[in-house]
């Protein structure tokens, strides 16, 4: 590894905005396209065949999953896209290119099959995670056969909000098209009644100027119901485990956070779960 000092380089501003990474691959006729490694709050840029179809958009947070991007035209093969952030009045240079390809040379039998994820499904459920999709590509959600909900231009996990909200018993399967090339159904299924009582959820500790706290011990498909300093913030759908939300203004020290999640409308909601946002001191970065 060779050191260049920078000084010997004259620059006019020394400091540095990395390209964000275009993620890979990416076939025909696919809607949307993800960007990762961007900063928090930057703006994103995407080219197509140097031509430049999204300027401005509002990357948000970069982990866990990028930013799902939807594009103004679907891909055609061979095109090459790129992309690049802006963060502090100030562009990155444009990531590496991506060459767009055509699924069914790397899927000759098809597209794979979707996977709901994770599992189980529960009764009153309102939003559930499909992995193993193609980027940009179209998953729909049926219930006993009927569809309750749909995402044009997919990430390859994406969550899909569900209406009405599942019953008891049904079977659940996930579905994919691309290039209008249909994939298997995922495996099925079946309902079961949700945890009772439903566990607290928590709030990883978060500190003065936090911009984004991590939601925890939620269950798959329920609504949870953000509080900050008593006042509610709205209420989200998640598929469980875990789920980030982004905060405006920042946390100041000593701002108090809670939340609860519900499922069946007849049954009672969570004990409230919650925290405190702490100093930001030395060991304790803010947390983004």
């Amino acid at each position: 590894m060779t050191e260049v000092p920078t000084e010997r380089l004259k620059l006019k501003d020394k400091r540095f905005l990395s390209p964000p990474l275009v993620g890979a691959p990416l076939y025909q006729c696919a809607k949307a396209v993800v960007v990762y490694g961007f900063d928090p709050g930057a703006t994103l840029d995407v080219q197509v065949n140097g031509t430049t179809v999204l300027a401005g958009v509002a990357g948000g947070f970069p982990q866990p999953q990028g930013a799902l991007l939807t594009l103004p035209a679907p891909l055609v093969a061979g095109d090459v896209i790129r992309a690049r952030q802006k963060a502090g009045g100030m562009p990155s240079g444009w990531s590496p290119s991506v060459v767009v390809g055509d699924h069914t040379k790397d899927y000759p039998a098809g597209l794979p099959r979707p996977e709901i994820d994770p599992a189980p499904v529960y009764q009153c459920g309102s939003r559930t995670g499909v992995n193993n999709l193609l980027t940009g590509c179209d998953v729909w959600i049926t219930a006993d056969g009927t569809q309750v909900g749909k995402v044009v231009g997919a990430a390859p996990h994406q969550g899909v909000n569900v209406t009405p909200d599942y019953g008891l018993g049904q079977a659940v399967r996930a579905w994919a098209k691309l290039c209008n090339d249909p994939s298997p159904p995922s495996i099925a299924w079946d309902t079961i009644a949700p945890p009772n009582p439903l566990p607290t959820p928590a709030i990883d500790p978060a500190y003065a100027g936090t911009e984004q706290i991590r939601i925890t011990n939620l269950v798959n498909g329920a609504r949870f119901e953000l509080s900050r300093n008593g006042s509610s913030l709205g209420t989200w759908r998640t598929w469980g485990y875990a789920h980030l939300v982004g905060l405006s203004p920042p946390l100041a020290t000593g701002e108090m956070l809670s939340v609860v999640q519900r499922m069946c409308p007849n049954d009672p909601s969570s004990p409230p779960g919650g925290t405190t946002t702490g100093v930001c001191a030395f060991g304790h970065p803010a947390r983004r």
